[in-house]
């Protein structure tokens, strides 16, 4: 079935290619038999010309397909995007119009935006070659994450998210830019070094040729939105030994400002249901985020900053809500059971989508929103820790939507 299925979307496809097709070569054939000259390129327009005021495309990108028109276009033998050469089907081809797709692994992160074919279509033939000045770009920025909130001037930040290359400016919060950044080649990730004179909270967006990431809280910078937990003046910590400790002078783990919550603990074997040492129970008052207590879960996240300078590869933390709502968070194995270590630069944001406590019958913030506690375990399916020191600080709960 799932065959029959498939080749029935193809020979849709191709119908309905066909019939595009002969609708171009119906007006086109009184002079498509001379196909010989120079071939020249007047526009590019859509596939699917639905009226005069949508068919001309102002810019195309990675993966389109649309249809170049002009004259003697039959007489083509290449077609080139940025400088890199893309296949067509010369039977997609009438004099005045030429049917083309875009390669969609076209390699931005590689290419030279100054370069004189960026920007460009070119058509070569044994009569020469034609370029034609045309927005050849990628989809515009999105950033998933920075992966440090509160990073201090001098620092590099890693961004992560979609088409994150040809890069003009990267933007702090106070209008503050950075000119000192690189970017992957597939765009995928890109670094900056945080600049100084930042003094406000905000945002930090990125700008390339396609346009601007837009805020949310993915790329928040130095931003205290829905701090309920900072372990200074917010800090409902109340110990049941003499650790874990609130500090502030833990050789190799530098405040973010202030003091921090400190985990320390050696030769942790596998099969640990729990240590008071590393027991945080925070039943104090607690100075929750002004939110609307019916707001749904999955309109919310809880955000903290985590120092793990020697690296941790076990274990669950498990965050406990209202002493009702428990959830194993496991950052050290992924989805295909490989078991990674977390070992962090220094202070890095990690977030948490409370729908995740769905299933623990939590709905909405009104049920979580009394008191939160955490807890470190090591289960029979982890393996031994040798020494665990983790640090943490700016609890937050940041609405979404």
């Amino acid at each position: 079935m799932e065959k029959q299925i498939f080749t029935l979307r193809h020979l849709l496809y191709l119908v309905a290619i066909a019939g595009i097709f002969a609708l171009y070569t119906g007006c086109d054939l009184a002079g498509d038999s001379d196909s010989g000259g120079m071939p020249e390129i007047e526009g590019v327009r859509h596939i699917h010309p639905d009226s005069a005021a949508t068919m001309q495309l102002e810019k195309v990108g990675p993966g389109e397909t649309f249809v170049i028109t002009g004259r003697n276009l039959k007489s083509a033998t290449k077609v080139f995007f940025n400088g890199i050469e893309a296949s067509f089907n010369p039977v997609l081809v009438t004099n005045t119009n030429m049917i083309v797709t875009i390669p969609g692994n076209m390699p931005f992160g590689t290419l030279d935006p100054e370069a004189e074919e960026m920007n460009t279509i070119k058509l070569e033939s044994s009569y020469g070659e034609i370029v034609f000045q045309f927005p050849i770009l990628p989809p515009m920025p999105n950033i998933q994450h920075i992966n440090k909130e509160f990073a201090e001037s001098g620092e590099t930040l890693t961004i992560t998210g979609n088409y994150l290359y040809l890069v003009t400016e990267v933007t702090f919060p106070g209008g503050i830019v950075s000119a000192d950044f690189e970017s992957s080649d597939d765009g995928s990730y890109m670094t900056v070094t945080v600049p100084d004179g930042i003094t406000e909270e905000g945002f930090v967006n990125v700008t390339t040729s396609s346009g601007t990431t837009y805020n949310s809280y993915r790329n928040m910078f130095n931003n205290t939105t829905g701090i309920f937990v900072n372990f200074d003046d917010k800090n409902p910590f109340t110990p049941w030994g003499d650790t874990p400790v609130v500090t502030n002078d833990v050789e190799g783990i530098e405040p973010v400002d202030g003091n921090y919550l400190h985990w320390h603990l050696t030769d942790i074997p596998a099969g640990l249901w729990w240590s008071q040492e590393l027991a945080t129970p925070m039943e104090a008052e607690t100075d929750w985020p002004d939110i609307d207590p019916n707001t749904d879960l999955e309109n919310l996240v809880l955000r903290f900053e985590m120092n793990i300078p020697d690296g941790l590869n076990s274990g669950w933390i498990k965050f406990n809500f209202n002493w009702n709502f428990e959830y194993d968070w496991n950052p050290f194995v992924t989805r295909n059971d490989e078991r990674i270590t977390i070992q962090t630069d220094g202070w890095e944001t990690f977030t948490i989508p409370l729908e995740v406590l769905y299933d623990l019958g939590a709905t909405t913030y009104a049920d979580i929103a009394v008191n939160m506690h955490m807890f470190y375990v090591n289960p029979d399916t982890g393996v031994p820790v040798d020494e665990l020191s983790v640090a943490y600080d700016n609890f937050r709960i940041v609405q979404i939507n």
